[in-house]
């Protein structure tokens, strides 16, 4: 490696560093950001609930109408909303429903965010909790660490591939050969962080042994990727989109509670992708992994193209300069 190479991975990796302090020293906002919430109501008052819950400022919930409490609770069960109101104006209070699995901090921010605009119409909730965390499993935290595992295993295959054979491969052939070592180790590993993590929850095998399978591919392909494009300076730049990004898991904060930039690009990164899904298996059915799931198989594909097209533009320059 050379002497400009090794000063870059220095400072990208002091970079790190610094930046991982801040966001653990700074900790997780106090309401949370378009926050997807549901709202069942009479008509004469549920558009000016659902209104006033969207005009809020910094847009903390993201309001939208549903025809009954058995869809509400639903929605709520099935993790497609954080939270539901129930509004019958026969009764004195209102009825909020929330998933404690989701994390305390969530759903403080939730409830006190949801009674400020009931109050505006002289109304209170009543809070009950339809999806409760399991014991010892606040806020999910398993599957937060799941996920690090996960994102950790991809990156640490990628660069002991680069230790032992280089950041690039001479031939299509030897790029075939790595490319089966990482489906391999992510199968392999996959499986036991799957076994384990279906056993913990009582789900099923099936979705937890893909969900980190593509997990681990997409954090071993996107690093290979970065380096046909950079060489062995891939690795930090790697590990700075892979960690620095990974504000929940640096934090254990939810999503949805984490500042701009990071409420924004997570669900779209490789570990905000593996949490949502991970999450939903965990507590509400499975019903949202498809779209993470597409998420992952989205940069394991992006970035097998861009390292074969890197390869194709390297054997180009090869010729040109002949």
């Amino acid at each position: 490696m050379g002497r400009r190479a090794a000063s870059a991975l220095v400072l990208l990796g002091l970079l790190q560093v610094v930046v991982l302090v801040t966001l653990a020293l700074a900790g997780p906002d106090d309401v949370t950001h378009r926050a997807p919430v549901r709202v069942v109501a009479p008509a004469v008052v549920a558009a000016s609930l659902v209104d006033q819950a969207n005009e809020m400022d910094g847009r903390p919930v993201v309001a939208s109408g549903l025809s009954s409490a058995a869809d509400a609770r639903a929605s709520v069960r099935s993790g497609r909303s954080v939270a539901a109101v129930v509004v019958d104006l026969s009764r004195e209070q209102d009825v909020l429903y929330v998933a404690s699995a989701n994390g305390d901090a969530l759903n403080r921010a939730l409830v006190r965010q949801v009674q400020q605009v009931e109050a505006s119409f002289g109304r209170s909730s009543q809070v009950r909790d339809l999806v409760p965390a399991r014991q010892g499993d606040s806020g999910h935290r398993l599957v937060y660490g799941l996920t690090g595992l996960a994102v950790a295993a991809g990156l640490m295959t990628a660069v002991v591939i680069t230790w032992l054979r280089g950041p690039r491969t001479a031939t299509l052939a030897g790029g075939v050969r790595r490319l089966g070592v990482i489906a391999g180790v992510a199968v392999v590993v996959g499986g036991v962080l799957g076994g384990l993590a279906a056993a913990v929850y009582d789900t099923g095998l099936g979705t937890w042994w893909l969900v980190v399978t593509l997990t681990i591919l997409a954090s071993s392909t996107t690093t290979f990727a970065l380096e046909a494009l950079f060489g062995v300076v891939g690795i930090g730049i790697a590990t700075t989109l892979l960690v620095l990004a990974a504000a929940p898991l640096v934090t254990l904060t939810h999503p949805l509670l984490l500042p701009e930039p990071w409420v924004a690009i997570t669900p779209w990164l490789p570990h905000g992708a593996a949490l949502a899904a991970g999450t939903s298996q965990a507590y509400f059915g499975g019903d949202q992994v498809l779209r993470p799931v597409l998420v992952l198989v989205t940069w394991s594909a992006v970035s097998l193209l861009t390292t074969v097209d890197a390869r194709r533009q390297r054997r180009r320059d090869l010729l040109a300069t002949g």
